[in-house]
């Protein structure tokens, strides 16, 4: 007598489903893990790319300074700031600084930068002037301070320092 042929079906066990599942759980809990290191990678370069911004554009708006009856003027963040050519140290700052560079009444954003500007104006319209252009940026602007002597912030979330040479046009 022949046996009956008992098949299979061709689909998968309770076992085989549950297993799966625990794997695709475990990969899936592992890459909504990895969501908040990403995302603050992304936040970070934004805010350094922000304050790279600024930070050319106050250096290029100090190069671009111009004689204005025998005295020198820049303008940057809606202000203007003056210079003699007498090698005087010269320390000026910009608060409150959105990161697009506006001042802080035009756009509203919770981060805040500031500027800080060191600069040796020349001696005469021929010699160059030496600057320290530095950005910080924090949440919390208020406590946010840059030691003009060690050229160091403090309660800072992140900042950009540059050094650069400049002479002002006629």
């Amino acid at each position: 007598m022949r046996r009956p042929d008992h098949h299979r079906s061709g689909g998968f066990s309770l076992t085989e489903v549950v297993l799966a599942l625990g794997i695709v759980s475990f990969a899936l809990v592992a890459v909504v893990g990895l969501l908040p290191v990403g995302l603050q990678a992304v936040k970070n370069s934004h805010d350094q790319a922000a304050a790279a911004q600024v930070l050319s554009s106050l250096a290029d708006s100090l190069r671009r300074a111009q004689n204005t009856n025998g005295a020198y003027t820049f303008e940057f963040a809606g202000r203007t700031t003056t210079f003699s050519l007498n090698g005087a140290t010269n320390i000026v700052s910009w608060t409150n600084l959105t990161l697009e560079g506006d001042p802080e009444s035009t756009i509203r954003n919770p981060k805040r930068l500031r500027a800080d500007l060191i600069f040796i104006s020349p001696t005469n319209s021929t010699s160059p002037g030496r600057a320290t252009v530095s950005v910080g940026w924090s949440a919390q602007s208020p406590r946010l301070h840059f030691d003009t002597a060690t050229l160091a912030w403090s309660n800072a979330d992140g900042s950009l320092t540059s050094g650069l040479v400049f002479l002002p046009g006629p």
